[in-house]
């Protein structure tokens, strides 16, 4: 698999560089993120770095970044930030240091994320072929409880065979769901969220939303099928973003070009108007030009006002 450029970075070094770039909000979150998990701040790459076009192209490109999609395996995690609608920052997370790697969003995107859990996207065979209907509470119980407690419910004959592999598949998975996250990077929002559990050959996909009666389903599936559909998803998520941005060309909060533009416009229309009043001039009362001369006198301070309105930058309602 082609990766392009590959760029090490500590924690302390990410942190800094995007302070001093300007993007002290995304600094200081992944100081409270970096602070929460207790991670050690450490020095392991030199100030020359600091310095390097790789480096500050990667600190922009994370800072302008609007949307991610992240991974956890264990302590590791795999960040894939939007660039645009052909490209993506994949960052890969292990304890305070940062691997950079850019990477077209193509087909290799499913190859990534399988690799990253360490299961081979080859498997393209789903023994169990099953979908299972769990409750909610026994879901969130099997959290809580004890192994040899689990260990009890997948010994236990009279459980049904399909929620004892489902079992087995959470514990080897040391008792836990693994979590795609889906994140609003700029108001710093969590909006969607996968869970699966992988099993020795297959995942389990588990549906929690808009299902009835406090359930959740489980669905089994092929390695291949499965981070197909999840590379699906990524490429959805990070590039309709930008579609629906359309073709803005200035985003600036004020525009004396936006302004002007507006006051151009809104002059050919006003003196469009005061023409029409010329049609019919030899029926004008004696005052009448007076009257005319303050239509467009009072019509230009208006357009004036308004012209200083266009110039900010109009809010978008979500």
């Amino acid at each position: 698999m082609k990766k392009e450029t590959i760029f090490n970075l500590s924690t302390t070094e990410l942190i800094n560089g995007l302070k001093q770039a300007g993007f002290s909000k995304k600094a200081n979150q992944l100081k409270r993120k970096s602070n929460k998990h207790k991670e050690k701040r450490d020095q392991e790459i030199g100030e020359s770095k600091n310095n390097s076009k790789e480096f500050r192209k990667i600190i922009d490109d994370i800072g302008k970044s609007e949307h991610y999609v992240r991974f956890e395996n264990g302590e590791e995690k795999l960040l894939i930030h939007s660039i645009d609608k052909q490209l993506a920052l994949f960052e890969r997370i292990n304890r305070s240091k940062h691997t950079f790697f850019y990477q077209n969003l193509d087909k290799e995107v499913s190859l990534i994320v399988c690799e990253f859990y360490n299961l081979n996207i080859e498997v393209d065979e789903d023994p169990a072929k099953i979908n299972l209907d769990l409750a909610t509470s026994t879901f969130d119980m099997i959290h809580a409880i004890e192994e040899k407690e689990l260990n009890r419910m997948i010994n236990d004959q009279s459980q049904a065979f399909q929620i004892r592999l489902f079992l087995e598949a959470f514990k080897a998975n040391g008792q836990k769901t693994n979590h795609i996250t889906y994140v609003n990077s700029t108001a710093n929002k969590t909006e969607d969220v996968y869970l699966f559990i992988p099993a020795e050959e297959y995942i389990w996909s588990i549906n929690h939303e808009k299902v009835n009666d406090d359930q959740i389903i489980a669905t089994s599936s092929s390695f291949k099928s499965f981070f197909e559909v999840v590379q699906l998803t990524v490429v959805e998520y990070l590039t309709s973003k930008f579609s629906k941005k359309g073709n803005k060309k200035d985003e600036k909060f004020f525009s004396i070009k936006r302004g002007f533009v507006f006051l151009i416009k809104s002059n050919v229309l006003l003196l469009l108007f005061t023409l029409l009043f010329f049609l019919n001039k030899n029926s004008w009362a004696l005052d009448g030009e007076d009257y005319v001369t303050l239509f467009a006198v009072q019509g230009e301070a208006l357009l004036i006002i308004l012209s200083f309105i266009a110039c900010l930058r109009p809010r978008i309602l979500k």
